[in-house]
């Protein structure tokens, strides 16, 4: 069942009843990052049968939280600050903060980095569930169920096509123009194009149904058992699709994160179910790979490509990317050539055609 959000903070701080639960503090992350964290909290589970599991965390993102069957209760953490003191530090046994940093995160598999961060274990492929699930109340049941009926009258007998034209980070972006050439290749070949993610993201003008923050995250899983793909590049959407094991997937994978790292697991811990990966070529994806997670060395290697953009062109490196340059420090090499989208568009609509024909 489903918690209530609940403010019982009294009772869950009571000092007799700390040793009957398990805290754990999250901090605010991306979307896609709270739901690489789903099997970790049924692994904390599992080993942890009799204590009851509770997160402190944002209060704006706690209706994610509760698609969570593992964890029993959420606190936000605006209204915990002494509790936060009392938990965390002077009963360091009953609680965890897990404030890994985003290097850290992507040393490995990012599902089985929040398993070993929140539950403390690494898991095995073959024998733990690393696979996501939402658990659904019957008012969201029944959003989905109407949504989907709405949609297939809308499609009118068409199969439906799903687009995430993700608005994130520029080296994980696909061009606007290509979601808008995707869009017309899918509709001359009588598909019905269906754009899906948050209000944010880029605004495909020539699909068939603008849904960008029409469907609550919940369902969307759902409604996707009626769609024959969905599109994506690494961004939230690739998550929130995976919750669905079985809808096929084709995943743009743009910018320089090796596919085994990013892509959630889905029936039988396989990454690769029903899912088509096209890769792009850029030579320099490894370089880009690893001065985006070397945490020791990213000042350094910023301060050296902002010199070598200096001896290549002549001008300075643009102030206004520093604070980006120095997190992903990939984007040097996009600069070095003239063109921030190089492996973007080495990934073109036609290639992605191909696959679904």
């Amino acid at each position: 069942m489903i918690k209530e959000f609940n403010f019982w903070i009294n009772n869950i701080l009571v000092s007799e009843t700390l040793s009957e639960k398990i805290f754990i503090y999250l901090p605010e992350c991306g979307l896609g990052d709270k739901i690489t964290c789903f099997p970790a909290f049924r692994m904390l589970k599992k080993l942890n049968p009799d204590k009851k599991i509770v997160l402190v965390t944002e209060e704006s993102m706690i209706s994610i939280w509760k698609l969570n069957k593992y964890i029993d209760f959420v606190i936000p953490q605006e209204i915990l600050s002494k509790g936060l003191e009392s938990i965390f530090i002077r009963n360091g046994d009953n609680g965890k903060i897990c404030d890994w940093s985003f290097f850290e995160h992507h040393q490995q598999h990012i599902v089985k980095s929040a398993v070993k961060y929140i539950a403390g274990v690494t898991p095995d492929e073959k024998k733990d569930d690393l696979t996501y699930e939402f658990e659904l109340t019957e008012s969201q049941l029944e959003k989905a169920e109407k949504c989907k009926n709405e949609l297939l009258e809308l499609a009118n007998g068409k199969e439906i096509i799903g687009i995430a034209p993700a608005n994130t980070m520029i080296s994980r972006m696909w061009p606007l123009e290509y979601w808008e050439q995707l869009t017309q290749l899918l509709k001359d070949n009588e598909y019905f194009v269906v754009a899906l993610g948050g209000n944010n993201d880029l605004k495909v003008k020539n699909v068939d149904l603008n849904a960008l923050g029409r469907y609550p995250i919940a369902i969307i899983p759902k409604l996707l058992d009626n769609f024959k793909y969905l599109i994506t590049v690494n961004s939230g959407m690739i998550h929130i699709g995976s919750v669905n094991q079985e809808v096929k997937m084709i995943f743009l994978n743009i910018g320089q994160f090796p596919e085994k790292i990013v892509l959630p697991f889905r029936k039988n811990n396989n990454i690769y179910h029903n899912r088509i990966i096209i890769n792009h070529k850029c030579e320099y994806k490894s370089k880009c790979f690893e001065g985006h997670i070397t945490n020791r060395e990213i000042v350094k290697q910023m301060e050296e490509y902002k010199k070598q953009f200096m001896i290549d062109t002549g001008e300075s490196f643009p102030e206004n990317q520093f604070k980006l340059l120095q997190k992903y420090t990939c984007w040097y090499y996009c600069y070095k050539d003239r063109n921030e989208f190089s492996c973007n568009k080495q990934i073109t609509p036609e290639m992605v055609l191909e696959k679904i024909l």
